[in-house]
C-alpha cells in the first residue's frame, strides 16, 4: 500500500468510528484537524492530548445552538439558508486544493509531514468520490458548501476548506447537519448556479480539474 492509500485509509477509518448519531444534534458534534493529528501515527502519544487542541483551525462542528466550519462559528438563530453544492462542482472551482498549504496552524512537532498526510488523505478521499460520481458508479453527492447568514450590515457565507469538505460529504454528517438545520427551520437548498448544472457541457474541464488535483496529492506525496 502507497503512503498516500495509507493516509486515506487513516482518515476515512476516523471519520467511520467518528459518525454522528442520526437526526438533529444533541450537545455537540466535531471532527477537526486537532483529532485527524492525533490519531496520525506520526504524532507522539505524549503530544496527542495536544494535538486535539487544534481542533478550532479547522474541521467541522454541529451545536444544537451553532454550525462552526474551520473554526468560524454562526448561532442557528442567525442562519437564513443553507445551499448545497456537488462535490465534483465544488472541486471544480479550484479552491479546495489550493488551501492545502494554508492551515492555519500553530507550530508543532512534525507539522509539516503530519499536514501533508492530512492534506493528502483529504484530497485523495475527495477526489476518489469525485470520481467515482463522474463516472456514474454513485449517487450525485452534494455538499452544504454555502451558509448563509445574517451579518451585521449584509448577509454573510461561510464555507468549508478542504477537510471540512471531506467530512461533510461522509453522509451521516450530512444528514445530521440538514437535519438539525430543520429543526432550526433553515431551510437546506441545491445552490442555484451550481457549476454542474451544464456539466454535459463540461466534462472535460472538470476531467481536467480533477486530473490537477491528482498531481497536487503526488507534490504532496513527493515532498
Amino acid at each position: 500500500m502507497t503512503r498516500t492509500s495509507d493516509d486515506a485509509s487513516w482518515l476515512q477509518a476516523l471519520l467511520d468510528r467518528r459518525r454522528p448519531d442520526p437526526g438533529p444534534v444533541t450537545g455537540r458534534w466535531a471532527l477537526g484537524i486537532g483529532d485527524a493529528v492525533a490519531e496520525h501515527s506520526l504524532t507522539p502519544g505524549r503530544l496527542r492530548w495536544l494535538a486535539r487542541k487544534l481542533n478550532h483551525f479547522g474541521g467541522v462542528a454541529i451545536g444544537e445552538d451553532a454550525l462552526e466550519f474551520d473554526g468560524d462559528s454562526v448561532e442557528w438563530a442567525d442562519v437564513e439558508e443553507i445551499r448545497t453544492h456537488s462535490l465534483v462542482g465544488y472541486l471544480f472551482t479550484g479552491g479546495l486544493d489550493k488551501q492545502v498549504d494554508k492551515l492555519p496552524l500553530p507550530w508543532f512537532p512534525f507539522r509539516r509531514k503530519v499536514i501533508g498526510a492530512v492534506s493528502r488523505a483529504a484530497l485523495t478521499l475527495l477526489l476518489a468520490a469525485a470520481k467515482q460520481q463522474l463516472d456514474g458508479g454513485a449517487l450525485e453527492i452534494r455538499i452544504p458548501a454555502e451558509v448563509r447568514y445574517d451579518g451585521l450590515l449584509r448577509t454573510r457565507e461561510l464555507a468549508p476548506g478542504v477537510l471540512a469538505a471531506v467530512i461533510l460529504a461522509d453522509p451521516a454528517v450530512r444528514q445530521c447537519l440538514e437535519a438539525t438545520a430543520q429543526a432550526h427551520g433553515v431551510a437546506v437548498c441545491p445552490a442555484d448556479d451550481d457549476v454542474l448544472d451544464d456539466a454535459d457541457d463540461r466534462v472535460e474541464q472538470i476531467k481536467s480539474a480533477l486530473h490537477a488535483i491528482s498531481v497536487r496529492i503526488q507534490s504532496l506525496h513527493d515532498r
